[in-house]
């Protein structure tokens, strides 16, 4: 039996129907993977676009947040010279910071129910004291409660005090120093540290750090002394103010410690109740001479 031969121009259609064939089952297998990858890209990229504003205010959050830790590690760590210039005796009165700082009291003991009315402050001209201060008079007038009233004084008494050393009159740490030298001097350097502690650390913790001190001395006549200078100064107030809701949000907004201030008038009138007072209140603010 004799095939049939077929020539190539016999074959060339069928070769041509199944390379077209072939390339076309390619071609879908092609558009099938890139259906695939574009849907893959799609359902990841799409949350990524909806997520970075929200990313970006976090990176900008973060940043703030890093910034203020940066500039509150950089005081910290500072020498108490240092702490003085920024806090207690700046060159110019911060009168936003000052502002603040009676926002504050309005709002806490308005919040208390001890204090319903207080003005704006009015400041007046710095004038050069002649002892390397400058001196600015602020006044402002209020109505209170007289325990509001004394927590406000207390709170400018307070002022331009940083540490525990500063809460103690020269005498008191000159009796202290006096008892140490007779006990311990060995314990001067305990002293020392109990001095340097942070008046807001020291309202947080009392006990903590009178024990860190006391442990170093045993005698009845050292504890005599200085539990009779804790007494008499102005630590327990300082302690008790800055434990209160006041002292709590002044370190919480970064207000504490205060320039320096000292009172200079404060004129009464009755008010509408019982211990309720309408008080004319002037007192000084100290900056360093530029």
């Amino acid at each position: 039996m004799k095939f049939p031969v077929f020539s190539a121009l016999q074959l060339h259609p069928v070769l041509c129907y199944l390379s077209g064939a072939g390339l076309l089952s390619i071609a879908a297998l092609l558009m099938v993977l890139h259906v695939n990858t574009i849907s893959r890209v799609r359902d990841v990229s799409v949350p990524i676009v909806s997520e970075i504003p929200q990313l970006e205010r976090r990176l900008a959050l973060l940043q703030e947040q890093t910034e203020l830790t940066e500039l509150h590690a950089a005081t910290i760590v500072g020498s108490p010279e240092e702490h003085i210039r920024i806090f207690a005796l700046p060159e110019q009165t911060d009168l936003g910071r000052l502002m603040a700082v009676f926002d504050v009291v309005r709002e806490v003991y308005g919040r208390e129910g001890t204090l319903t009315e207080m003005s704006d402050i009015v400041m007046g001209d710095a004038v050069d004291k002649g002892n390397g201060l400058r001196a600015q008079t602020v006044s402002l007038e209020f109505i209170a409660h007289e325990d509001a009233m004394r927590s406000v004084l207390l709170l400018i008494r307070l002022a331009g005090l940083m540490t525990v050393g500063d809460a103690l009159s020269e005498q008191e740490r000159a009796l202290l120093l006096q008892a140490v030298e007779t006990e311990n001097p060995a314990g001067i350097i305990a002293l020392e540290e109990f001095l340097s502690v942070q008046l807001q650390d020291f309202a947080e913790n009392p006990k903590l750090y009178e024990d860190q001190l006391l442990r170093s001395f045993s005698t009845p006549a050292f504890l005599n002394t200085f539990h009779a200078a804790i007494r008499s100064s102005l630590l327990r107030e300082a302690q008790e103010l800055l434990s209160s809701d006041l002292g709590g949000v002044l370190v919480r907004y970064k207000l504490w410690p205060l320039q320096i201030m000292t009172v200079d008038t404060v004129s009464l009138r009755p008010g509408s109740a019982p211990k309720w007072h309408r008080i004319g209140l002037q007192f000084t603010v100290f900056t360093a001479p530029n």
